[in-house]
């Protein structure tokens, strides 16, 4: 497994909106806070809470959605 991760810590206050494009991140892991992650063309309610994380596609377009004060890594 490669861990060569590029990681960014991010941090987003409440309800403030962020779009990942394609290709931009692999993988979100929240420090603190909750986050909910919408994919395009995806059906779910994706929400981490802290020590959690969720894969992402190489072609999936994100859009992060602050439910309260929340920071977190983008791992690329």
């Amino acid at each position: 497994m490669n861990n060569d991760f590029h990681r960014i810590t991010q941090t987003l206050h409440k309800n403030e909106l962020l779009r990942l494009h394609k290709g931009e991140a692999r993988r979100i892991e929240v420090v603190a806070g909750t986050l909910w992650i919408t994919l395009d063309n995806d059906p779910r309610d994706i929400v981490l809470d802290p020590g959690q994380g969720f894969g992402i596609g190489d072609n999936d377009k994100v859009l992060l959605s602050a439910l309260d004060e929340v920071r977190f890594v983008v791992l690329q």
